[in-house]
């Protein structure tokens, strides 16, 4: 009877004592139910080079390293690896310590040599699942579940940081607010369920329209919103904006029908409009009403009160 292979799991063990680290190892080889490929390093500076070139799915750490000492360890090592889970392996029964690390992101704290393979080996395989369910929690709040782009919470922290960059570094930055035109006759003729794949194929093409830096979220409804950062003049927007138009007004095919919709696209530029985020959107969504106004599938630029009317304004063809 052929034997049950057992699940082998990636381990980085940072430890600077060679003898804690095979007392670790031999503690690992004795457990039957999954096999650990352990990897040692003694420094951190080595871990971070092992990390950038391998996965691992969980780190073992010493607080006490010759480049790295205490909690300072943990987050540097958290900061560089944020989606590994990390357990710290430590020589001290230090109760305000361990709940310190936990705190600060470690998954476990573990007093070396002490317990049975079955309390490292579990704490392992246990670090490794929560991880995933932070990861998994994280995801839900952050992102849009039927399209997966960026939701509003993330869409606003991500403007508050590229506003800041904008300024700091001295680059304009574009915010579009798009609204889909005649998506309301998709849902009525075709069904909720028709309307939610086009929103996903909307999805996938506005990604396509765009940089992977970028960013691209759904604010709810058929209501998009794009960050773009590092454009040199405002005729890059005009490009982008162009390509979105034609690439939305192209017809989709849902549920084996042809359909055709368009999309209506306000645009505003940071810091030119020097607002906080609200403004901006607000001008943005008085932009995108004019778009609209004007038949849809267009683009039209904020102006200001005391500017004369865009000339940038443009009908996809």
């Amino acid at each position: 009877m052929l034997q049950q292979r057992r699940a082998m799991l990636k381990i980085l063990l940072v430890e600077d004592s060679d003898v804690d680290a095979h007392l670790t190892q031999d503690i690992l080889a004795e457990w039957s139910v999954e096999q650990f490929d352990v990897t040692h390093v003694a420094r951190l500076s080595e871990a971070f080079s092992h990390l950038s070139q391998t996965r691992f799915d969980a780190i073992l750490l010493d607080l006490s390293l010759p480049d790295g000492y205490g909690l300072s360890t943990l987050r540097q090592m958290q900061a560089a690896n944020p989606t590994i889970p990390i357990i710290v392996l430590s020589g001290f029964s230090d109760q305000t310590l361990a709940v310190e690390a936990v705190q600060s992101g470690a998954q476990d704290y573990l007093v070396k040599g002490q317990g049975q393979p079955e309390m490292l080996a579990r704490s392992i395989r246990y670090a490794i699942e929560r991880k995933r369910a932070e990861e998994r929690l994280t995801y839900l709040a952050q992102y849009d579940q039927l399209t997966g782009l960026v939701n509003r919470t993330l869409f606003r922290d991500r403007l508050i940081h590229a506003m800041a960059r904008s300024k700091r570094l001295q680059q304009p930055m574009g915010l579009m607010l798009l609204d889909l035109d005649r998506f309301k006759a998709v849902n009525d003729t075709l069904g909720h369920d028709a309307g939610d794949q086009l929103l996903k194929v909307v999805a996938d093409r506005l990604r396509e329209c765009v940089r992977e830096v970028d960013t691209v979220a759904r604010m709810g409804g058929d209501e998009f919103t794009i960050i773009l950062e590092g454009f040199s003049h405002e005729d890059d927007l005009v490009v982008v904006a162009r390509r979105i138009t034609q690439s939305l007004g192209t017809p989709f095919n849902i549920q084996d029908q042809q359909t055709s919709i368009g999309v209506s696209i306000g645009i505003t530029t940071y810091p030119t409009d020097d607002h906080e985020i609200d403004d901006l959107l607000r001008h943005a969504d008085a932009a995108m009403y004019r778009a609209k106004q004007r038949g849809g599938n267009s683009f039209e630029f904020h102006i200001s009160n005391d500017s004369p009317p865009s000339t940038l304004s443009s009908k996809s063809s």
